[in-house]
């Protein structure tokens, strides 16, 4: 049976990611404050309340125009090293729908192998950097697997979400290679990645869960 989602499934994502990330600032706050330069977590509150002001206009520039409008918000509000990586993953999602009044599994399947060759290009960076990708990647890979395999978007949404969380959680006890953490090496070590940690929290808001990062306050 084929399944694809329209705007209003679109929004309602929007809004639980965006509500998500404004609910982890302390969170994101606390993290990058030992391995980058402690913005994220106003960083990522600022992209989520950017987006909920685009949600309050008009809709009549459909998925390509509400994606787009969004990724040109959140490069304004929340010009963050992450705030610009999501602005470029959004522009290039809207790129991926342009002209197109539904999601179809194919679009699904493929916007986030998409946003992860943009982070690669723009962000200079691959997995096993301690990055965002090191959460993305992985979410990508298992959402095409598991759907390939039971051809069940939703189960395989939800699979992909943990294999995110787990794989964000995977970045503590890495050395960061890229970007301000990469010169506190050890400082930063038993800390999960921020980025990695924004992707899990932004993919499980999607399917309504909220994630659980294994470090816990005392540890840092």
């Amino acid at each position: 049976m084929r399944i694809d989602y329209d705007l209003s499934a679109l929004r309602k994502a929007l809004v639980n990611a965006s509500v998500a990330l404004i609910e982890s600032k302390e969170l994101l706050t606390h993290i990058d404050n030992l391995s980058g330069d402690g913005d994220l977590g106003i960083s990522m509150q600022k992209a989520g309340r950017s987006v909920l002001r685009e949600l309050d206009k008009s809709d009549e520039d459909g998925i390509a125009g509400l994606l787009s409008r969004c990724a040109v918000s959140i490069n304004l509000d929340a010009p963050s090293t992450m705030g610009t990586l999501t602005s470029f993953s959004l522009m290039e999602a809207a790129k991926q729908m342009k002209g197109k009044e539904r999601f179809s599994i194919p679009d699904l399947l493929r916007i986030p192998f998409r946003m992860v060759e943009i982070i690669m290009i723009r962000g200079r960076a691959q997995r096993g950097d301690k990055t965002v990708l090191d959460a993305l990647v992985p979410y990508a890979e298992a959402l095409s697997e598991q759907y390939l395999d039971e051809l069940d978007i939703e189960k395989a949404a939800a699979y992909a979400a943990e294999a995110a969380e787990q794989a964000a959680n995977d970045t503590r006890g890495h050395l960061a290679k890229i970007g301000r953490a990469k010169w506190i090496a050890e400082r930063s070590r038993d800390c999960p990645d921020g980025g990695a940690v924004v992707c899990a929290i932004v993919v499980n808001a999607i399917i309504g869960k909220r994630i659980i990062v294994s470090v816990e306050t005392k540890g840092f």
